[in-house]
C-alpha cells in the first residue's frame, strides 16, 4: 500500500471527489468547538495531501475569523508533498508531519480536534483510538469519516465492479466502530450518522480513476484481473445507465463523533 500511495501521490486530489456535504458538517462541529476558545488546533491523520484538512479549516477561519493551527499527518512523505504549495498565512497554517497513526507524536491534549477522512481502514483502529483519546483536549472532539462494508457495496464499484466489495475486507462496519470507541472511556456520546452523498460523474471519469489507481482496493486484483474486471465494469455501466456521460450514483458514508470527557 505505501508503494501504491506513493505512485498516485502527485495525481490524487485530481483522482478523488471532496464530498462538500462532509466539509460542511465537520465545520460546523468545529465551529461550535470554537466557541469556547478563540483558536482552533486541529490533527487530520491518515491526511494524505491534506485537502480535507484545509477544507475544513479554512471554512472554519474564513467564516469565524480564528487563527487555527493544522496538522496534516499521514505515513506516507509523496502524498503530504502533494499538498498545494501556497497556503494563506493570515488566519493560520498547515503544517505537515509523517508518522503512522498508531504513534502520535504530539504531547497529550495538544489538539480541539482529532479528524480522519475515508483513512481509519488502513489504522490498526484500537491503537488509533487510543492515541486519539491521549492528544486531543477534553471537551475536544474525535471525527473520522469513513465507509462502512455494506455502503461499499452500494457504491458504482461495489454494484459493478467485478468484486470490488469482496476484496476491499478492511472497512468497519458499524457495529466493530461503535465498540472500539466504547472501549476507550475518555469518549462519550458517541454518535453514528450515516452521510447520504449523490456523485454526478462519467465512465470516462470512472475508468480514469480506476487505471490511475484513485482506490487502493485495485491494488488486491493482478495485472490480467484488474484488466479483465475493468472490461466487464465498462460493459454493466453502459448496460445500467441510458447516458454513460451523466451517471448519477450512490457513495454514502458514515461520520462519527465522538467528544472528549
Amino acid at each position: 500500500m505505501a508503494r501504491h500511495f506513493r505512485g498516485i501521490a502527485l495525481r490524487y486530489r485530481e483522482m478523488r471527489e471532496l464530498d462538500a456535504r462532509a466539509v460542511r458538517r465537520v465545520s460546523f462541529e468545529l465551529e461550535q468547538l470554537a466557541e469556547q476558545t478563540n483558536s482552533l488546533a486541529i490533527l487530520d491523520v491518515g491526511a494524505g495531501t491534506g485537502r480535507y484538512a484545509e477544507a475544513v479549516v479554512h471554512g472554519v477561519s474564513k467564516r469565524t475569523g480564528l487563527r487555527y493551527r493544522g496538522v496534516a499527518y499521514d505515513a506516507i512523505p509523496e502524498m503530504l508533498r502533494g499538498g498545494p504549495a501556497h497556503q494563506p498565512k493570515d488566519t493560520g497554517g498547515m503544517d505537515r508531519a509523517i508518522g503512522f497513526a498508531e504513534f502520535l507524536p504530539f504531547a497529550a491534549q495538544s489538539f480541539s480536534a482529532v479528524l480522519s477522512f475515508n483513512a481509519v481502514h488502513h489504522f490498526d483502529l484500537p491503537a488509533f483510538l487510543a492515541e486519539a483519546a491521549r492528544v486531543v483536549r477534553l471537551k475536544g472532539r474525535l471525527i473520522l469519516y469513513t465507509r462502512t462494508p455494506e455502503q461499499n457495496q452500494r457504491t458504482i464499484w461495489g454494484q459493478l465492479f467485478p468484486h470490488f466489495a469482496e476484496r476491499e475486507t478492511r472497512l468497519y462496519s458499524k457495529s466493530t466502530l461503535r465498540a472500539a470507541l466504547g472501549a476507550i472511556t475518555d469518549f462519550e456520546s458517541i454518535e453514528l450518522r450515516e452521510m447520504q452523498w449523490t456523485i454526478r460523474t462519467s465512465l470516462s471519469r470512472l475508468l480514469e480513476q480506476a487505471r490511475s489507481g484513485g482506490y487502493s482496493t485495485f491494488r488486491f486484483y493482478s495485472a490480467d484481473e484488474f484488466e479483465e474486471a475493468l472490461d466487464t465494469f465498462e460493459i454493466r455501466v453502459r448496460a445500467t445507465f441510458d447516458d454513460p456521460a451523466a451517471i448519477t450514483a450512490q457513495n454514502d458514508h458514515l461520520l462519527v463523533l465522538a467528544p472528549r470527557r
